[in-house]
């Protein structure tokens, strides 16, 4: 009989992204069977145990330092720089030994649920770490009782340095991640025979797997998220987001890389203009034997799209990089149509440059600081509407905004509204 397994990597605060990825699981009505996890993934795993998702999402939604932590240990912070955290961090480490756990508690009493726990269908198991005996600790619903539920879950989270050890029977429990991160061989052991796997990537030990025959469907962030060490609910409604789009684009249901986009948006979009964006290219590039030229082509998409042979996938990617550079939500999903309307107000939006200015900056060799992304973008497609030739010179500094002004010539042209 088939067992699907859900397994939960530690990451901190990071792990407000497996519930976006459960959130999505849920929407594609995949059933677990049974979930594991370490550290962060323990406690979202006692989530998906206990059949709440609703209080998971809650409970990430309000995260805050001041919800974690005695305000002695963490002044409140509004916008919290990392380099403040980790020195708070540090500085309770060698004042007190760690952060105290006692909030912490408070909130799992709110959250921990026992009748859902114990009489679900969904099992589950965890890793922590007695390091007084210095040796793993593994725990699985069977073995638990309504009372020792919280000390094992609060234990495997117990990121030591950062947190103070917690104590079970007189001994020092910390985090899962000291003996395995990402707990498959948990799953493998409990029955499972198909994994999803959350990896968050995070600072931790991981075992190779026990069963290669187990298929495992990893899910891991392609964007960046905040720090595993600061608790922050936009951050956290960020990386809610971001597990959400990563989980439904692994299983085809979205698409994109790091921005996300409805299904069958971007084939449509590159049917549509990819044959134009290709002529438009070779209408700039007519002469090809001088040193600039050369320079450009050195570039394996330049070559792709002069051979008339750009892939799908590189096309995507000057899309994608388009929407870096005029600086849109990643974690929005996107119609292709709203998405491509957005570049040109964008770019309309933007202030012509100076270029005696940006000029002067490169004869000074000031090139991080010439000026900004958008302002290039422009400058290309200025040049490409003017047809003017100058532009080829600044082509192998600023090859993503050259594509990207090119990209944008090609959806709009020369018309006047998109």
């Amino acid at each position: 009989m088939e067992k699907l397994g859900l397994v939960l990597s530690g990451g901190g605060s990071k792990g407000a992204y497996e519930i976006g990825v459960c959130k999505a699981l849920k929407k594609l009505n995949i059933n677990i069977d049974l979930v594991t996890g370490t550290s962060i993934g323990a406690v979202n795993g006692m989530f998906i145990a206990q059949n709440d998702l609703r209080n998971a999402i809650k409970f990430w939604k309000h995260i805050s330092f001041n919800k974690m932590y005695k305000e002695e240990d963490f002044p409140p912070m509004e916008d919290p720089e990392l380099s403040k955290v980790y020195a708070q961090y540090i500085k309770t480490f060698i004042n007190e030994g760690g952060m105290n756990l006692s909030k912490i508690e408070k909130m799992f009493d709110n959250y921990f649920k026992p009748y859902k726990f114990f009489n679900s269908n969904i099992d589950y198991g965890l890793v922590t770490y007695n390091f007084s005996k210095r040796k793993p600790v593994i725990k699985k619903k069977d073995d638990m009782t309504r009372d020792n539920v919280k000390g094992y879950v609060i234990a495997s989270a117990t990121c030591y340095p950062a947190f103070k050890p917690y104590i079970i029977d007189n001994e020092l429990y910390i985090d899962g991640g000291y003996y395995d991160n990402i707990p498959i061989n948990l799953a493998i052991e409990m029955g499972a025979t198909k994994i999803i796997a959350v990896d968050l990537r995070a600072v931790g030990l991981k075992k190779k797997i026990s069963d290669e025959s187990v298929e495992v469907t990893y899910i891991c962030p392609r964007n960046k998220i905040a720090s595993f060490l600061v608790f922050d609910k936009e951050r956290a409604k960020e990386a809610m987001r971001f597990g959400y789009n990563d989980a439904m684009k692994t299983f085809g249901k979205l698409e994109g890389d790091k921005f996300t986009f409805r299904k069958y948006n971007l084939i449509k979009n590159y049917n549509l203009y990819n044959d134009i964006f290709e002529d438009n290219l070779n209408n700039i590039f007519k002469v090809k034997d001088n040193v600039i030229l050369n320079k450009i082509f050195e570039s394996a998409i330049f070559n792709e799209i002069i051979s008339r042979k750009t892939r799908y996938n590189n096309f995507n990617k000057i899309i994608e990089k388009a929407g870096k550079i005029f600086k849109f939500d990643e974690s929005n999903i996107y119609d292709i149509h709203t998405y491509n309307k957005g570049l040109l107000n964008a770019l309309s939006n933007t202030e012509s440059i100076d270029v005696e200015k940006v000029k002067n900056k490169l004869k000074d060799k000031d090139i991080a600081n010439i000026i900004d992304s958008r302002q290039i973008t422009k400058y290309f497609y200025e040049n490409i509407l003017n047809n003017n030739k100058n532009m080829l010179k600044y082509i192998p500094l600023f090859n993503d905004e050259f594509l990207t002004a090119l990209y944008i010539y090609t959806i709009k042209g020369r018309k006047i509204t998109y």
